[in-house]
C-alpha cells in the first residue's frame, strides 16, 4: 500500500511538473526545420513569420503568425525613425500572437537572400530586450524548410490572443549616443559597422543620412558575410567560421572585449548581435539602435575613405 500510495504521488507529481515546465529552446536560440516538425504542435510553441503579409499568404509554416519586420521597428525620436518598440507596441504584438511568459517562440524571415535573417533576428532582440528569452530563429527561414519537404499551408490561424504585458526592459543589449560617445574614446569598448564597404568609406548616396561615413573606431564587419549559400537558401555559418569572418584577420574585432554593433537603422546590427551573441558567444554585445541615421544627425565627428590604421 505504501509503494503504491508513493508511486500514484510520483506520477501526479511528474504530471504537475510535465503540465507546468515551457518547451525548451536551444541555448544557441537557433533551430532547424528537423527540430521544429518534430515539435509542431507542442503546448506554447508560437511560430512567427516575419515575412511581408502578401509573402505570407501565398503559403506559410503551418500555425504560424505573421508578424512582418516593420512592426519590429515602430519607434521614433524626433526625426529618427525605426527606432524600437516601446511598451505598448510590444504589448499588442505579443498579444496578437498569444505570445506570454510560458510561450517558446521561434522566429524565421524568408532565407532567400543573404540580408533577410535579420528580420526574424530584429524580433528576437525585440523580445531579448523586454525580458522574453526562450526564443530562437529557424536556421535558414523558409527556403530551408521548403528545401527539406517541410509542409506548407495557406490557412490562416485562429490564435488565442494573450494578456501578456511587459513587465520589464533589459538596456544591456541596447546601447545610445552616450555609450557610442564613449567608446570612441575607450580602446576596451568596440564598435562594428555591420554595413557593408560602400556605406563605411562614405560612398553611398542613402538619403535618409544627414551625413555620409562611418563612426570613428570602427570595425568593417558585414553582416551579410555570415551566412553562406546552400542550394536557394542561406544559412548561417558555423560558430568556428562566424568567430573567423566576425575578427577578419584582425582588421575586425575581438570577442573577448565588449562590442556595440550598428549599421543604417539598426537592422543589420540586431542580425550581427544575434549572430556575436550566440553562434560566437560574446557575452557584452549592444545595438545602437539609432545607428547611422541618428548618429549623422548629431555634430559628433565622421570619417570617411580607409581607415588610417
Amino acid at each position: 500500500m505504501f509503494r503504491a500510495g508513493m508511486k500514484s504521488v510520483a506520477v501526479v507529481f511528474f504530471l504537475l511538473t510535465l503540465a507546468s515546465s515551457a518547451l525548451e529552446l536551444p541555448k544557441n536560440h537557433l533551430v532547424s526545420p528537423e527540430w521544429l516538425a518534430k515539435h509542431m504542435g507542442e503546448k506554447g510553441l508560437v511560430i512567427v513569420d516575419t515575412r511581408k503579409a502578401e509573402t505570407y499568404r501565398k503559403g506559410h509554416i503551418p500555425g504560424a503568425v505573421n508578424l512582418p519586420k516593420a512592426l519590429w521597428f515602430q519607434g521614433k525620436m524626433g526625426s529618427v525613425p525605426k527606432l524600437y518598440n516601446g511598451p505598448e507596441e510590444m504589448n499588442a504584438l505579443l498579444q496578437k500572437a498569444g505570445i506570454d511568459s510560458k510561450s517558446a517562440v521561434v522566429f524565421y524571415s524568408a532565407g532567400t537572400v543573404n540580408k533577410d535573417f535579420a528580420d526574424a533576428a530584429s524580433a528576437l532582440w525585440s523580445l531579448w530586450i523586454y525580458g522574453l528569452r526562450n526564443t530562437a530563429l529557424l536556421d535558414g527561414g523558409f527556403g530551408h524548410w521548403t528545401h527539406k519537404g517541410g509542409a506548407v499551408s495557406h490557412k490562416i490561424p485562429k490564435v488565442q490572443t494573450s494578456d501578456y504585458e511587459v513587465e520589464r526592459f533589459d538596456d544591456g543589449a541596447v546601447a545610445a549616443l552616450p555609450q557610442i560617445l564613449r567608446a570612441i574614446y575607450d580602446e576596451k569598448i568596440q564598435i562594428s559597422d555591420a554595413r557593408v564597404s560602400k556605406f563605411y568609406l562614405g560612398e553611398d548616396k542613402r538619403k535618409d543620412l544627414a551625413r555620409h561615413g562611418r563612426i570613428p573606431t570602427a570595425r568593417l564587419t558585414p553582416m551579410i558575410r555570415q551566412v553562406k549559400k546552400e542550394g536557394s537558401f542561406y544559412r548561417l555559418l558555423d560558430p568556428k567560421e562566424a568567430k573567423s569572418t566576425l575578427n577578419n584577420n584582425g582588421f575586425g574585432v575581438e570577442t573577448d572585449r565588449p562590442l556595440i554593433i550598428y549599421c543604417n537603422t539598426g537592422h543589420k546590427a540586431r542580425g550581427l548581435w544575434f549572430v556575436a551573441r550566440f553562434i560566437v558567444g560574446m557575452k557584452e554585445v549592444s545595438v545602437y539602435d539609432g545607428s547611422m541615421v541618428e548618429y549623422s544627425r548629431t555634430t559628433l565627428p565622421v570619417e570617411e575613405g580607409e581607415p588610417m590604421d
